[in-house]
């Protein structure tokens, strides 16, 4: 940061930092207490809380909130639960809470603060992201179970999910951190156990939301495979009643909006209806009304049951 670099490496200790330090690093970097005492006089840096020290050129982000309440907890603490989802970048979170998870009794004195105390084995749960410590993927993953329905943590399961996170990884923490009054790793597990079942992630935040919508419906199936009789795949479908071929896709401005993208989507779906498939899209707009698109996507499986029956299907 700027305003630190007149501070020699201190400064720049601070600007990988979001403008904050403690004491004891600014120590060790050459800054003594004489120099810090002036440093406040001068107004040059704040201390927050004690033992916590912040450029007052540095602006006063999100991050550097979880940098200071990090620091307050004298090691004891990372960033967890929703500030570390955010961290992360997985859906359905965004920056904006600032929650740790504390090993000790420590009490620390910062406004909005949220801690949560309990044991973290930082080998194994704690890494460093943008200048500040936080739980990891799986751990992250089990402690929002505790504080968020599952249709949220789901958001941020099959954003791990779709990024490569190993799931065996995710059930080993879950089952490692099972214990009285811990909801989050079952949630977790619950939400590994449709992931067996489901075998692809979802490819987007509206497909989990759709699919929280329809997989009442029968025959739904996600990312469905669909292939011409000679085996040559047409493309892979949002989510199918393989049976009927019908296909319903997710319709987002983020992935199909652009002369590109529709043309590959009027490109695909004039493939599928070749083969005999039937094609609805569902707008986000459709699917904040659950019940009216239930029933319309019901009425369709009825039809095309009248019309077609349940023939076979050129898929995979």
């Amino acid at each position: 940061m700027v305003a630190c670099s007149p501070f020699g490496p201190a400064g720049e200790l601070a600007a990988a930092r979001h403008g904050a330090l403690s004491r004891s690093q600014a120590a060790e970097h050459g800054l003594t207490r004489d120099v810090i005492r002036r440093m406040l006089r001068d107004g040059v840096i704040d201390e927050p809380v004690p033992g916590v020290l912040v450029a007052r050129g540095a602006p006063p982000t999100w991050h550097q909130r979880l940098v200071v309440a990090t620091m307050a907890s004298r090691g004891a603490g990372v960033a967890g639960y929703r500030s570390a989802a955010a961290l992360h970048g997985m859906d359905g979170y965004a920056p904006g809470p600032v929650e740790l998870v504390v090993t000790t009794s420590r009490h620390i004195e910062l406004p909005g603060l949220v801690m949560h105390r309990g044991p973290l084995d930082p080998s194994l749960e704690v890494l460093e992201l943008d200048g500040v410590r936080c739980t990891s993927i799986a751990r992250t993953l089990c402690d929002l179970g505790n504080v968020d329905p599952m249709e949220r943590v789901r958001l941020a399961f099959e954003w791990a999910w779709r990024r490569g996170t190993s799931l065996v990884w995710l059930r080993h923490t879950a089952e490692r951190m099972k214990g009285p009054r811990r909801r989050g790793p079952l949630v977790l597990l619950a939400l590994l156990a449709e992931a067996e079942r489901h075998v692809r992630p979802t490819e987007s935040v509206l497909e989990v939301r759709v699919e929280e919508v329809i997989n009442s419906l029968p025959g739904i199936v996600r990312q469905h495979r669909v292939c011409r009789p000679d085996g040559t795949e047409i493309g892979r479908v949002d989510f199918a009643v393989p049976d009927l071929r019908i296909a319903i896709e997710a319709h987002s401005r983020e992935h199909h909006f652009g002369p590109a993208p529709e043309a590959d989507d009027a490109d695909r779906e004039a493939e599928l209806q070749a083969e005999g498939w039937i094609v609805r899209f569902v707008t986000d707009r459709q699917r904040r009304r659950p019940d009216e698109l239930r029933r319309s996507l019901q009425r369709l499986i009825e039809a095309r049951r009248r019309t077609h029956g349940s023939g076979s299907t050129s898929a995979a």
